[in-house]
């Protein structure tokens, strides 16, 4: 007799269908980018896919692979706010949002440092 080894994978209380990603995703990626033809171009440049797959996914008919995703999360921060709400990570997604309003922040007092450094 072979003995278990291993870890016990937690079980998931995630139920979406590939029909509501694709949705989900496709709501992400028009927020982003919109719903215009530059937008296919975009997400065509990121992930290498063809015009008809990128309007697909745009229009939320298919959910993208797991690799495609990827990709797209890492180019589009509503994809990857999407998959951490839809995995139960939502903390993370707040740290993402507030880590680009502290940029934004920043960048807007550097411009105000210089305005001010110009006028005296």
């Amino acid at each position: 007799m072979v003995p278990k080894s291993g870890s016990r994978l937690p079980k998931t209380q995630i139920s979406l269908s590939d029909a509501q990603l694709a949705e989900f995703i496709g709501t992400a990626l028009r927020d982003e980018l919109g719903g215009s033809r530059r937008a296919a171009k975009t997400i065509i440049a990121w992930t290498g896919v063809s015009d008809r797959t990128a309007r697909a996914w745009l229009n939320g008919r298919t959910s993208p692979s797991s690799l495609h995703l990827l990709v797209m999360a890492a180019h589009c921060k509503p994809v990857i706010a999407t998959v951490l709400r839809l995995t139960g990570h939502e903390h993370v997604a707040i740290g993402i949002d507030l880590q680009a309003v502290e940029t934004g922040l920043e960048e807007t007092l550097a411009a105000v440092r210089g305005l001010r450094s110009r006028g005296n």
